[in-house]
């Protein structure tokens, strides 16, 4: 079964407040994860709040890290720090892959890789072996709201046959625009795991949720 993750992008440490609560509140993620959204202006033409801004509002919540940044290597001890339990960074970014990922799980903490749709994904082959998961971006990143790419389906299944193949462990991921009308499919594809932000917190977030898993389950 395909696990569902609430994302948070957050530019100012109210709208994070606001989002967190909400989450936080919500029947359906009680004891669950949540994905967090950082930026440094540079990565993406965006900037979120930092790792210590996150800190300052404590949630039960297991909290997973996509660090849209040019070199993840200046934020990982903030994160770990701020108790993130999963960092994923991207495979575009300026510093040594394998020494991000070698230091992220040397420190007990779950490393992941994430892709962006113009980026092959050939690039990720050296680090299958090693990463806990790939996280399809199924957007531009840096901004909520944009449209879904419908490519990144087939990067899905281009993943789970490079998985077998290899025989690797590696979780597959999707972020960016997933909503109830394209949740189904996205399931179907391969994905273990879907993040989903802008479509929760439009209303009733348990609401929104039950109209995606009755989708995924129609």
């Amino acid at each position: 079964m395909v696990q569902i993750i609430p994302a948070i992008l957050s530019t100012t440490e109210a709208d994070y407040d606001r989002d967190i609560s909400r989450y936080s509140g919500s029947r359906a993620f009680q004891d669950g994860w949540v994905h967090i959204d950082f930026m440094d202006n540079v990565f993406v033409p965006n900037k979120s709040i930092d790792a210590g801004s996150s800190a300052k509002y404590p949630i039960s919540l297991h909290k997973e890290a996509h660090i849209m940044v040019a070199h993840p290597k200046e934020w990982i001890d903030g994160l770990i720090s701020a108790n993130f339990e999963r960092i994923i960074f991207h495979v575009e970014a300026e510093d040594d892959k394998n020494e991000c990922i070698d230091y992220i799980k040397g420190k007990g903490v779950q490393a992941g890789l994430a892709i962006n749709n113009a980026t092959p994904i050939a690039k990720l082959e050296p680090f299958l072996g090693k990463t806990d998961m790939v996280l399809i971006m199924s957007v531009v990143p840096g901004f909520q709201g944009q449209p879904f790419i419908p490519e990144s389906l087939d990067r899905i299944k281009k993943l789970v046959q490079m998985r077998t193949n290899g025989n690797f462990s590696f979780k597959i991921g999707i972020d960016g625009a997933v909503k109830d009308t394209n949740a189904k499919e996205i399931a179907d594809s391969g994905a273990d795991f879907i993040t989903i932000g802008s479509y929760l917190l439009k209303g009733d977030i348990d609401e929104n949720l039950e109209t995606v898993w009755e989708k995924i389950n129609g």
